[in-house]
C-alpha cells in the first residue's frame, strides 16, 4: 500500500503518488512541497543559532506522513521533542511507522488529534512550543488563535497557505470573510496575497498581546510560506501593528501608494488625482523578510542535505535583493503592452533606474517583473525612452 521514499536525511513510507494531491488520499502527501520542507529545515536551524536556543520543542499539528516532523528531529540540532498530530488515524499509524524507521521514536510523540485540539493542550505558559509549523491543505486561518496561544516568545511560527484563489482576489468575498481583508486581482496579486496573510496573523497575534514579525516570506509554486518571529511586550506589539495598513491602487494611472493605519482616509490617487482606485487590505506594509536573518539561512545551505538546494539558493538570492525594496512590483510585459511598445531588455531598465538613484531589482514573485522605488509614470516614460533608443540604434 505504501512506497518507500527518500527526502533529505529521511527514508519514509508514503502513499502512492497521485497526479493532483487531494484530501481523498489515505494519508495526504505532496511531493511538490519538498522545497517547503527543505526551507523549513534551514530556517529553523538559522533561528536556533541566532538565539542560541537549547532543548527546542516543536509542534507539527497537521503532520500527514510525518516526514516534516521526522526531518526536523533528524536534521535540526538542539531538538528535544517534536509533537506530531493528525486527525486521520491512518496518518497517525504511518507517522508511528516512519519514526521507527528513522530511529527517532525517542524524539517524536504522535497524537491522534485535530490541530486546534492538540495545540490547545499546550496553551499553558510552561508547556508552549518554541516552533509551531502549520502546513494545511488550504488556509491556515482556522489555526491562528490556537497556534499563537501555544507559542513561546521568542518563538517561530511557520505558516503555509495554499488557498491562492482566495488570497489573489479570484474568490474575493471568501478572502474578506476568511482574512478580514480586501484582495485585488492585479499583476502583483501574489505579493498582495503574502501581505494579506501576514497582516491577518499579525492582527490576530496582537489581540493576544503577541508581536509577530516576518523573518522570511515567499510565494512559490502553488503556495505561500512565511516564518514569523514571536515577541512579547506592548512596545513590540505596537511596533508590529504600525506596519499593518493598506495599498491604494489607482485604476487610472496604475500608481500604487502605501496608506498607514487601519482607518485610512484616501479619496484620490496622489499621482494623477483620479478617484478611480481600489483600497487593498488591511495587509502587512512592512518588509516581508529580515535581510540579516535571510543571510543566516543562506549560510545553512552548504551543510544541509537538501534535494532542492539549487532552487532554494536561487530563490533566496532573489529575495535578499528585493526584500529591502518598497511594496509591490511592476510587470514590464504588461506595462509595455499597455503603451504598445517592444519591451527593452530587463537589465537595461534596471541599470537605467540604478543610474537615476532608484531602488530596482528583479522579484521572486514574477519572472516578468521588477521591484522599484520609481513611480508608474516615470517607469512608463523610461520604457518609452529606452525603446526609442533601441530603435534608433538599429
Amino acid at each position: 500500500m505504501y512506497e518507500k521514499h527518500q527526502e533529505g536525511k529521511v527514508s519514509f513510507l508514503r502513499p502512492p503518488l497521485e497526479k493532483v494531491p487531494s484530501t481523498n488520499m489515505t494519508v495526504f502527501y505532496n511531493p511538490k512541497s519538498e522545497l517547503n520542507r527543505d526551507m523549513t529545515i534551514i530556517t529553523l536551524q538559522a533561528f536556533i543559532n541566532q538565539h542560541n536556543l537549547k532543548a527546542i520543542r516543536v509542534c507539527t499539528p497537521l503532520a500527514g506522513t510525518g516526514v516534516r516532523a521526522i526531518r526536523i528531529a533528524k536534521e535540526v540540532t538542539e531538538i528535544q521533542q517534536v509533537i506530531a498530530g493528525d486527525a486521520n488515524p491512518e496518518a497517525v499509524h504511518l507517522i508511528t511507522e516512519n519514526r521507527q524507521l528513522n530511529d527517532v521514536a525517542n524524539l517524536i510523540e504522535v497524537y491522534h488529534s485535530g490541530a486546534n485540539q492538540l495545540l490547545s493542550k499546550y496553551a499553558s505558559y510552561q508547556d508552549r512550543f518554541t516552533v509551531i509549523d502549520i502546513d494545511p491543505f488550504g488556509s491556515p486561518r482556522d489555526f491562528f488563535t490556537s497556534a499563537i496561544n501555544a507559542l513561546k516568545a521568542p518563538g517561530l511560527l511557520c505558516l503555509t497557505a495554499t488557498d491562492m484563489p482566495v488570497l489573489v482576489g479570484i474568490r474575493h468575498r471568501t478572502c474578506v470573510k476568511r482574512y478580514a481583508a480586501v484582495p485585488y486581482k492585479t499583476e502583483y496579486a501574489h505579493e498582495l496575497a503574502l501581505r494579506i496573510l501576514i497582516g491577518s496573523v499579525v492582527r490576530e497575534a496582537a489581540a493576544h498581546d503577541i508581536s509577530l514579525v516576518p523573518l522570511l516570506g515567499f510565494s512559490v509554486d502553488h503556495y505561500l510560506r512565511v516564518f514569523c518571529e514571536a515577541k512579547e511586550g506592548d512596545a513590540a506589539v505596537w511596533a508590529s501593528m504600525a506596519k499593518v495598513g493598506f495599498i491604494f491602487h489607482c485604476n487610472e494611472c496604475r500608481n500604487r501608494s502605501i496608506v498607514q493605519g487601519i482607518a485610512p482616509k484616501v479619496s484620490c490617487c496622489p499621482e494623477c488625482k483620479s478617484e478611480k482606485g481600489q483600497l487593498i487590505g488591511p495587509l502587512w506594509i512592512g518588509k516581508f523578510g529580515h535581510k540579516p536573518f535571510i543571510e543566516k539561512v543562506i549560510q545553512q545551505l552548504p551543510s544541509a542535505s537538501l534535494g532542492t538546494a539549487t532552487r532554494i539558493s536561487s530563490l533566496l538570492s532573489n529575495i535578499i535583493e528585493e526584500v529591502e525594496g518598497p511594496p509591490t512590483y511592476y510587470d514590464l510585459h504588461q506595462l509595455a503592452d499597455r503603451i504598445n511598445i517592444p519591451i527593452p531588455p530587463f537589465r537595461r531598465v534596471i541599470n537605467a533606474l540604478h543610474e537615476e538613484g532608484e531602488f530596482c531589482t528583479r522579484t521572486h514573485f514574477s519572472d516578468h517583473s521588477i521591484r522599484t522605488s520609481s513611480s508608474n509614470q516615470h517607469l512608463t516614460e523610461l520604457l518609452i525612452q529606452l525603446s526609442q533608443e533601441a530603435v534608433n540604434n538599429e
